[in-house]
């Protein structure tokens, strides 16, 4: 059967994309609610389904990426997760006929990405930090005996890390268990020590280094180099084991991942490569749903609603009347996004070439293709689509470019400076130089949004002409809030104007 690679076999990658089997190799007579993703699905699938279960689980990592670096709280956590899994990796109550489905497409989707974030550290740490906290949430849903099950399977036959005590052991730490453990309340209800039968079979007895979590927080009875974990904390314990293994696995799909038959590389390997900068949102080919942007508009919503990389893209071009070729790529395929024509593009570059001492005939000559180009009016008659923020992360301008994001690559005093002129007070400052400093660029541009746009509600930025156009709506609401406040105001004055003429 074709099949999807275990561990390095990444040269059986291609023989997994075909056409769709049966689901019985995924079945399983418990059929409980996660996968421990200990063996690749040995089932088939088309190309389509291959790219897209990747990109729902890619969503979903998203959102949790996102939300850790906003620092959201533990039940805020659960919230984004929650939302997300609903939404793009659901896996549905037990008893439900589509649960063989998710669960295919959970195990289909883990192993894909696996893959494609094995390339190199940078990308399995983010990786292996996402799938933590997935598998956390799923486990932490999980009924008693599921957990039970699952604890079986991650810890196979021996058991030897993860063993409920013994009856003579209760007795013996009775007291001291009663007083950590007596008020606690287990999946069944009420009292631990009181309302089950046998609480010795809900205690588990690891080595104390595997729950540091536990320990330093005192959820734990330590005895002689072993740490007395309830079933209900054990999720920190299985964590470690879940974490220990995916990273074994990473980085034995990571030796494999370049060594590969050409055949295998040409059809897949570009494809594993793009996932990791996949950018999920709308592609904005088409211009701003807010219709076109005059160039007497340009001006003004490019100060007020443009974020940090294309305002200073903006401001660079209005003062030096340049752009190198990279630069004008960028900030073009963003004008070209927010409704600017190809009319007025041409104008525009023109116009401010011709200020830089460029002749009209060698603007018409050197640089009016590349602009007929990109709006899908030369060559292949390809429209191409304004850069998302990833593509610009990922960019290596050279010297004084000018292109790129200024969350990564300007230094931080060029960035402090930026943002003073933006007129932003000195701690959020602080917050987003911190933010860029440990490479979280676009929760750094997301800080500057809020600033700049209070009450504005934007859970994240993954396109510039997306903060673009949440801007533009912010202030189209603000403004027709403004204009009703102030017909209000001159209703009630005509109002009491006529009042008092009656009288």
């Amino acid at each position: 059967s074709r099949e999807l690679p275990t561990n390095g076999g990444w040269s059986r990658m291609a023989q997994f994309v075909g056409k769709r089997r049966g689901l019985g190799s995924l079945t399983s007579s418990k059929r409980i609610k996660i996968s421990i993703y200990d063996a690749p699905p040995r089932d088939e699938i088309s190309l389509e389904e291959f790219e897209q279960f990747a990109l729902d689980r890619m969503r979903v990592l998203k959102a949790i990426d996102a939300a850790k670096a906003k620092g959201v709280k533990p039940e805020e956590l659960r919230e984004v997760v929650d939302k997300a899994c609903k939404q793009y990796l659901p896996i549905r109550d037990k008893n439900d006929p589509e649960l063989l489905e998710d669960l295919r497409k959970d195990k289909i989707s883990h192993h894909v990405l696996r893959m494609a974030y094995s390339r190199n550290e940078e990308l399995r740490r983010w990786f292996l930090r996402q799938e933590e906290i997935l598998f956390k949430y799923r486990f932490s849903e999980l009924d008693l005996d599921s957990r039970n099950q699952v604890m079986c399977l991650l810890y196979g036959d021996d058991g030897t890390n993860l063993q409920t005590i013994t009856v003579e052991e209760f007795d013996q730490f009775q007291s001291d268990l009663n007083k950590l453990y007596g008020q606690l309340k287990m999946e069944e209800g009420g009292d631990m020590f009181q309302n089950l039968q046998r609480p010795w079979q809900h205690i588990y007895k690891v080595p104390f280094e595997q729950v540091f979590d536990l320990v330093s927080v005192r959820k734990v009875y330590l005895h002689d180099g072993y740490a007395y974990v309830s079933s209900k904390d054990v999720v920190s314990v299985i964590i470690s084991k879940f974490r220990a293994r995916l990273s074994r696995s990473l980085t034995e799909n990571a030796r494999a991942f370049y060594a590969k038959a050409e055949e295998e590389a040409e059809r897949l390997g570009p494809l594993l490569q793009n996932l990791t900068n996949a950018y999920l949102g709308p592609s904005f080919a088409s211009g701003n749903v807010s219709g076109r942007v005059t160039l007497e508009q340009l001006p003004l919503v490019m100060q007020r609603s443009a974020p940090l990389c294309m305002k200073s893209l903006h401001d660079r071009l209005r003062d030096s009347h340049h752009l190198k070729h990279d630069a004008r790529m960028q900030f073009g395929l963003f004008l070209k996004g927010i409704g600017v024509t190809l009319e007025d593009s041409l104008a525009y570059w023109k116009n401010e070439f011709m200020k830089g001492g460029k002749t009209s005939e060698q603007f018409d000559k050197q640089y009016s293709y590349n602009i007929r180009h990109s709006y899908g009016m030369e060559g292949k008659r390809t429209s191409y689509t304004p850069f998302s923020c990833m593509k610009i992360i990922n960019s290596t301008p050279v010297g004084d470019q000018g292109h790129g994001c200024p969350y990564k690559h300007w230094d931080a005093n060029h960035l402090r400076g930026a943002l003073q002129s933006l007129r932003l007070n000195s701690s959020t400052i602080a917050e987003v130089l911190d933010k860029a400093k440990n490479q979280h660029y676009q929760i750094a541009c997301l800080q500057v949004y809020e600033a700049l746009h209070p009450g504005g509600t934007v859970d994240s930025l993954n396109h510039p002409n997306q903060y673009f156009l949440d801007s533009v709506r912010y202030h189209e609401a603000k403004e027709q809030d403004q204009q009703q406040a102030s017909n209000v105001k001159q209703e009630e004055a005509t109002a009491a104007s006529t009042a008092v003429q009656a009288s």
